[in-house]
């Protein structure tokens, strides 16, 4: 992808006013930003829109955070998004790891979201990720 296109980003997120908010915040630090409400929807947008950035509220109707993750790794190999998983309930360490190690997320992040942690993941979203 070349560095001058906008980067897209699939905000997954049940909660409207949030999920709204997270497009906004990343729609003003210059990326495209599609909107989820449910874990089926986010795998759909995530296989047609192909996002640079996948955000996943852990908890969604319909399939976990984590299981979202797998099913959009699992999507195509030579499709790797950056996956952020944001929550505001696995904060331990214990669920940080477990995601990283066994569902393919790259990113976690405590909600309430922070812009400078939006910008932070928009400024590394075109870097290699690990395989």
């Amino acid at each position: 992808m070349p560095n001058d296109e906008p980067i897209t980003v699939l905000v997954a997120e049940d909660s409207t006013q949030m999920r709204e908010k997270l497009v906004a915040d990343i729609e003003s630090l210059g990326a495209t930003a599609v909107g989820a409400r449910s874990g089926f929807e986010a795998v759909k947008l995530a296989n047609e829109h192909r996002p640079a950035v996948v955000l996943l509220d852990g908890l969604l109707p319909e399939m976990h955070g984590f299981e979202i993750a797998r099913t959009i790794r699992a999507l195509d190999p030579t499709y790797r998004p950056r996956i952020v998983l944001i929550t505001g309930i696995y904060k331990s360490r214990q669920y940080q790891t477990e995601a990283y190690l066994k569902y393919g997320i790259d990113d976690y992040l405590i909600k309430p979201v922070k812009m400078d942690s939006l910008r932070d993941i928009l400024a590394h979203a075109r870097e290699p990720l690990r395989p």
